[in-house]
């Protein structure tokens, strides 16, 4: 019975795997089904029912078991476990997809009647300063330092950042361009994004470093490497093993990395009111999203991070425009002597401010004196 059990959950997850090619979805809904802490549906039934998840399907085709009911008591038991909102939302959705995998029908407006879910309690987290980020440089090592900024610049999703090559990335343009590749993307669609001349500068500085390499000489050695993993130099392999990706051990490494440096600083080392860190790589996403938006709209940013929506419909770039964006918002990503360029920045928009009054009163003068007002547009 356990192996059949075990080839219908494969079964299951492999399937997942083909709709989102997900390695974290994967791990999320296994641990919906059985985990070690034992709070797993199988191990739920086999507690309460004393019957496995194939017997539960079964038995409910006979109409011995309500499903509904079922589920809606399993979130109960959850949210008495204290997991939170939407670890259960997760869970639940897993476990849906797993029972229609084993052949039952399960309805999706009688389960928003039938089974009442915990709300969302959302706090607001506090946000990444230029100070803070700075702060937070000086205490980690060079390769940490690179991938802070890096991310910090160009938006880029730390799972995507372990997965780039040096092929990925074009040192030839200004600013430098990073080309993601759909297959390493969370939305597996292809995008372009960009980072400062002070991210290019450490990267570079990194990659001479680690990989031996020269800006002005042949590097076409080294273009499959990913330039972020555990051992860069070792771990290509074409012949890997698609369930066992390098990848996510290289990611789980650099979180590992961060959470060690930022301990040993007490300042850094805070968490938000929802209990997730301050300091952590997914918030320097949100970094750039906010600092981006503000200094030059949400569907400039929104497209450089990769939401989907902004991709797929109206919202539309020639590059040479895309570049001319970024390099005017490029000093609001800058950390290295921000106070400098944030003061540049105040003094040019003050004096921008002067020109348009002056401007505007000497239209206004032209046209008190009925004095001919040559066309501007």
């Amino acid at each position: 019975m356990q192996k059949l059990l075990d080839q219908k959950l494969k079964g299951y997850l492999d399937s997942v795997y083909i709709m989102s090619h997900s390695y974290s979805t994967i791990a999320s809904y296994r641990l919906s089904i059985v985990n070690q802490n034992k709070t797993g549906f199988r191990d739920y039934l086999q507690e309460t029912y004393n019957i496995n998840e194939l017997e539960f399907a079964e038995q409910t085709m006979q109409e011995k078991f309500d499903v509904y009911a079922t589920l809606r008591d399993h979130v109960v038991y959850l949210d008495g476990k204290n997991y939170k909102p939407k670890s259960i939302t997760t869970r639940l959705a897993a476990i849906k997809g797993y029972l229609r995998f084993l052949g039952l029908k399960i309805y999706t407006e009688d389960c928003k009647h039938i089974i009442k879910m915990p709300k969302i309690i959302r706090e607001p987290e506090v946000a990444l300063t230029k100070e803070l980020l700075l702060r937070v440089l000086r205490n980690v090592p060079q390769k940490v330092q690179t991938v802070i900024l890096v991310l910090a610049s160009s938006g880029m999703r730390i799972g995507e950042l372990v997965q780039l090559r040096l092929s990925d990335i074009d040192f030839t343009t200004t600013p430098t361009t990073i080309r993601l590749p759909g297959k390493i993307t969370k939305t597996r669609t292809a995008r372009e994004t960009f980072i400062t001349s002070e991210a290019t500068k450490i990267l570079k500085d990194y990659l001479s470093v680690l990989l031996k390499w020269n800006e002005n000489q042949n590097n076409s050695h080294l273009e499959n490497i990913t330039i972020f993993g555990q051992n860069p130099l070792a771990d290509h392999n074409p012949n890997e093993n698609p369930k066992q990706p390098a990848h996510l051990s290289a990611e789980g490494s650099l979180i590992r990395q961060l959470q060690y440096y930022i301990k040993k600083v007490p300042d850094l080392n805070k968490t938000n009111p929802n209990g997730i860190r301050v300091i952590h790589f997914h918030a320097l996403r949100k970094f750039f999203r906010t600092t981006v938006g503000n200094a030059s709209g949400r569907d400039f940013a929104e497209a450089l991070i990769g939401h989907q929506f902004y991709m797929n419909t109206y919202y539309q770039l020639a590059d040479e425009k895309k570049r001319e964006m970024y390099l005017a918002v490029e000093p609001h990503l800058t950390l290295s002597d921000f106070e400098t360029v944030d003061k540049n920045i105040k003094t040019l928009t003050a004096k921008n401010t002067q020109l348009e009054d002056k401007f505007n009163d000497l239209l206004q003068y032209l046209r008190t004196n009925s004095i001919d007002v040559p066309n501007f547009s």
